[in-house]
């Protein structure tokens, strides 16, 4: 006679199956985009920070030097620009401020079509013709008036010329800007005179400055002279009975180059 006998079939296995799937499955869905995140949120991190230090050292490397004047018989200013930094800058607004504080304008794109402005590095330009009649109150003891530039980095250049002073008479005078001629003459003589002459040539008054001096070596002076223009400049050796001509040049002071020095030869000379 034949005996079956039979056994219960365990669903133990199973459950233990089911409970490894179910916990790989929270793992996946879980923790591990969990993990994901935070990682991506330490890269972003490290990425934002080596970003800074790069603007930073970009915004410390821009170098502006601005210029501003305005133009006799009229309420608009010109404001010149000259990247001397190692890295392209862009202006991006322009500010005219009154000496009282009582009212200012602010230039960019939505009002100017010429900002924004990018320089690249040695690079200059000019935006002529602001007009800031709105706020000149034809008012000597007020209209002096602050300039000030910024970039898309956020440095910020006042410039060279602040305050800008608008007479009643419609002429305007600037702050601290001085046109400067510099003149040095090499001698091996000793005991030089020398009659330095510097004459505008194209502007409605002429002016004339003569310096003499006995020098070994070297004689070097500085004329001051009151406006932009050109100036013809002429140096003669007076030590003896009869002046020797020693050069000349032209000179063109502008409001971006305020300054010019001129170096004259003279050794081995009379």
């Amino acid at each position: 006679m034949i005996r079956y006998v039979s056994r219960k079939r365990t669903k133990r296995g199973i459950s233990t199956v089911l409970g490894i799937l179910i916990m790989v499955g929270v793992l996946f869905t879980s923790i591990i985009p969990l993990f994901m995140y935070v990682n991506e949120v330490n890269n972003y991190y490290d990425r934002t920070v080596v970003d800074l230090k790069i603007a930073d050292q970009e915004r410390s490397r821009e170098d502006l030097t601005v210029y501003a004047y305005g133009n006799n018989d009229e309420s608009t200013i010109d404001v010149s620009f000259i990247n001397r930094g190692s890295v392209a800058a862009n202006i991006t607004r322009i500010w005219v401020m009154r000496g009282d504080l009582q009212d200012t304008l602010i230039f960019n794109s939505t009002n100017l079509s010429s900002l924004s402005l990018l320089l690249r590095p040695s690079a200059q330009e000019t935006i002529g013709d602001l007009n800031i009649a709105e706020i000149i109150t034809n008012q000597s003891d007020l209209d002096f008036f602050n300039i000030k530039v910024a970039t898309e980095r956020g440095n910020q250049f006042s410039s060279q010329t602040n305050s800008l002073h608008k007479l009643i008479t419609g002429e305007w005078e600037t702050g601290t800007m001085e046109f400067q001629i510099q003149v040095i003459v090499l001698s091996d003589q000793g005991n030089d005179r020398y009659l330095i002459e510097v004459e505008g040539i194209y502007n409605t008054s002429h002016y004339n400055f003569i310096d003499s001096s006995t020098v070994q070596g070297q004689f070097f002076t500085v004329f001051t002279v009151p406006a932009s223009g050109t100036y013809n400049l002429t140096v003669s050796n007076i030590r003896g009975q009869t002046p020797k001509h020693v050069g000349n040049s032209t000179i063109v002071l502008t409001w971006i180059h305020p300054k010019a020095i001129r170096q004259f030869d003279d050794r081995g000379g009379s």
